[in-house]
């Protein structure tokens, strides 16, 4: 864990499981779309009712944000 990440709300193990999946796939700084994190988190076998509450509550804490239509991973 790097300073920076001690600056965030702890996350739900499953939220930690869906963001290690997104920043595997995706670079900081990287733009993505809902649809393409959807698919990222489908791959790795989260159900896709899950999904949107993920993202909501990555975005909610700080770990993504939004850039007009995309999601980008802080940090």
């Amino acid at each position: 864990m790097s300073d920076r990440d001690s600056d965030y709300t702890p996350l739900p193990p499953m939220t930690e499981e869906a963001l290690s999946h997104l920043r595997t796939r995706f670079g900081s700084g990287e733009s993505f779309t809902y649809e393409q994190a959807d698919q990222v988190l489908r791959a790795h076998d989260i159900e896709a009712v899950l999904i949107d509450d993920l993202l909501e509550t990555l975005l909610l804490r700080g770990y993504l944000y939004e850039v007009g239509d995309d999601l980008r991973i802080t940090g």
